[in-house]
């Protein structure tokens, strides 16, 4: 979608505003379906939730190709976000539940990564499809391979779904999980923290509105833009490896204070390159690492502390409130742009990682967090 945004503003004589208010609206929608699966997740078996995500999310993207106003484009993407909302509440209590604390940060991190992978190919395999085709065929060409990995996953991915349900029952109702997991300090913290960096998230704040200020501000040409963009998405793969890696061996919060430090000192760099090609191609892959690693790490933060059933609930909270704050923030870093301009909107990006960071280090260490592993050991 960010490479479709500046086609489309032209195209239906949108602005920055308007594309931060589009974000925020899909957005919401597909953050409000989250909170659903910590009740769902106790009746319908996780594969299959995450199998009929997939297949909606392909179908919506085909539904995209065929907008012809910005009303039909947002009702489809939209019902794309729906699609795509069991991939991290479902998929992240799966993964958790098949690895162990001192290797989940490394499991949660190479699933989000492996995602990245078909991010990072967007700028050459999209852009290419824009620049022939037009962003409508764009988007539909992509929702076909969705609708095979739904197929995929509907007939190879399996749970002991009668164990987990069994589980669920003995740890007690949702309301009564929903309840345990608001009144923990430890996971309020990490919740507050992922409100909050919310303001600069990678793929959803970050990579659009960079996106426009290159092509607009800058006035960078499409091939430039694309080639800048891909280097910033290699850092989406190869950065939740290392930061999942590195979160095993020395902990989640010192991992998560370093890197929200590292994102907040990246974006000001990147303000402060300009339009100097020389600066803003070795910044944006180090900055791209830094960025889009924090969340598989605080992901596998909350799943350290939430055990059990009350993890999927807790996955639940996590994502509405990340999702749904996503939304606010993609309409304030819109309207911050239209009033102050692109450099304001980048220094609250950066104040929300320093204030995330802030938070977490307000969490206290206890007893049965992950190991610190020797790499020697391994």
């Amino acid at each position: 979608m960010p490479l479709v945004y500046p086609v489309v503003i032209i195209q239906f004589d949108l602005d920055a505003r308007d594309i931060g208010l589009f974000i925020a609206i899909t957005t919401a929608v597909g953050g409000s379906m989250q909170l659903l699966y910590g009740v769902l997740t106790r009746w319908v078996a996780r594969p299959a939730l995450l199998a009929g995500g997939q297949i909606v999310f392909g179908a919506s993207l085909l539904a995209a190709g065929l907008a012809q106003s910005v009303g039909q484009l947002l009702a489809a993407i939209s019902a794309a976000r729906i699609g795509a909302s069991p991939q991290h509440p479902v998929g992240n209590g799966l993964l958790s539940d098949a690895f162990p604390a001192e290797r989940r940060g490394f499991a949660i991190s190479a699933h989000i990564s492996g995602g990245n992978v078909g991010t990072v190919l967007v700028p050459f395999v999209g852009g290419a499809l824009i620049a022939a085709f037009g962003w409508q065929v764009a988007l539909a060409a992509f929702g076909i391979p969705a609708l095979a990995v739904g197929a995929c996953i509907a007939l190879l991915v399996r749970e002991d779904t009668a164990a987990y349900r069994a589980a669920a029952r003995r740890a007690g109702s949702v309301r009564s999980q929903f309840g345990a997991v608001v009144r923990r300090r430890d996971l309020r913290l990490i919740l507050g923290a992922a409100l909050v960096a919310a303001g600069g998230r990678g793929l959803d704040i970050v990579a659009p509105f960079m996106l426009l200020y290159l092509r607009g501000p800058l006035g960078l040409d499409e091939g430039t833009t694309a080639i800048l963009y891909a280097l910033l998405l290699v850092g989406a793969v190869v950065g939740p490896l290392l930061a999942g890696w590195l979160s095993d061996r020395i902990g989640r919060r010192r991992t998560l204070v370093a890197y929200y430090l590292l994102s907040a000192a990246g974006i000001l760099a990147f303000l402060a390159a300009g339009a100097n090609l020389w600066l803003l191609a070795p910044l944006l892959l180090p900055f791209g690492t830094a960025v889009f690693s924090e969340s598989p790490v605080l992901q596998a933060y909350l799943a350290d502390r939430a055990e059990g059933p009350m993890r999927d609930v807790a996955f639940s909270v996590y994502f509405t409130f990340a999702f749904g704050i996503g939304a606010f923030w993609a309409f304030v870093i819109g309207s911050v742009v239209e009033a102050w301009g692109y450099p304001a909107a980048f220094g609250v990006m950066a104040g929300s990682y320093v204030a995330a960071a802030t938070l977490l280090v307000a969490v206290r260490d206890r007893a049965g967090q992950p190991p610190v592993v020797n790499p020697q050991e391994t």
